[in-house]
């Protein structure tokens, strides 16, 4: 796949956690052609299983990842080079990897793992999750070809405190609007955005892609929100 083929528009986040209701491999697959039928251009799935149950359905691009955690290493995005290998397999047409500063297992920077992955497997487009603008600009230079906004506000150093689960903070529209100044890359707009309200201002930031996940595909998370705002409502009328 070229860069040039990803359409602009919508990408929808497929993806369950072990403890959530909906996670099964042939759910999230299910999502994904339900997201192609609604019109979104691409899918976003976790882990070999859920990408292969999305390949079977759909014909829009799989931006494939694998949330792996290694003992003492924060960065869990497709950290590792192995991990990349078999998103790979799958036939996904993009790979998302941690492009933060924090350090990624077998002592490997962000840098090297990125210029090694680019080396190694040269036919599938590589997209970097940052959390902040620089390491955005740092990605590009390694070989990204898109770069996303996914750990913004998930990083210790971006990390805001509020009383509202982290799903439920604003999405961080200023680093969509300073990544698209720093970097030639398309930009995707990712954490946190909701509803086509949200995704209209990330394209006015200049994104060239928004996407959606609990918003559309995580129900308990969607119902905690209406009831949050059910419940203020009902306490103090507003």
């Amino acid at each position: 796949m070229k860069i040039e083929e990803l359409k602009k528009g919508l990408i929808v986040s497929c993806q369950a956690t072990a403890e959530e209701p909906m996670r099964d491999s042939s759910v999230m697959g299910r999502f994904a052609l339900a997201a192609q039928m609604g019109g979104a251009v691409g899918v976003r799935m976790n882990g070999v299983a859920d990408i292969l149950a999305a390949k079977q359905l759909v014909t829009i691009p799989v931006i494939g990842l694998i949330k792996h955690h290694y003992d003492g290493f924060w960065s869990y995005i497709t950290p590792a080079l192995r991990d990349v290998e078999a998103v790979y397999a799958t036939g996904s047409e993009i790979v998302a990897v941690d492009a933060t500063r924090l350090p990624k297992p077998e002592g490997k920077t962000t840098e090297f793992l990125m210029r090694e992955i680019k080396s190694q497997f040269p036919d599938i487009l590589l997209l970097a999750d940052v959390s902040t603008p620089e390491e955005g600009r740092v990605a590009e230079e390694s070989g990204a070809d898109l770069v996303s906004s996914t750990l913004a506000g998930y990083t210790e150093y971006t990390r805001k405190e509020s009383g509202q689960i982290i799903e439920l903070q604003p999405p961080a529209l200023d680093t969509v609007a300073e990544l698209v100044q720093k970097v030639s890359v398309p930009v995707i707009a990712e954490g946190r955005y909701w509803n086509e309200v949200m995704a209209k201002e990330a394209m006015k930031a200049g994104a060239h892609n928004v996407v959606i996940g609990a918003g559309i595909t995580r129900p308990q998370i969607i119902t905690k929100k209406i009831v949050d705002e059910l419940n203020t409502y009902m306490e103090r009328g507003i």
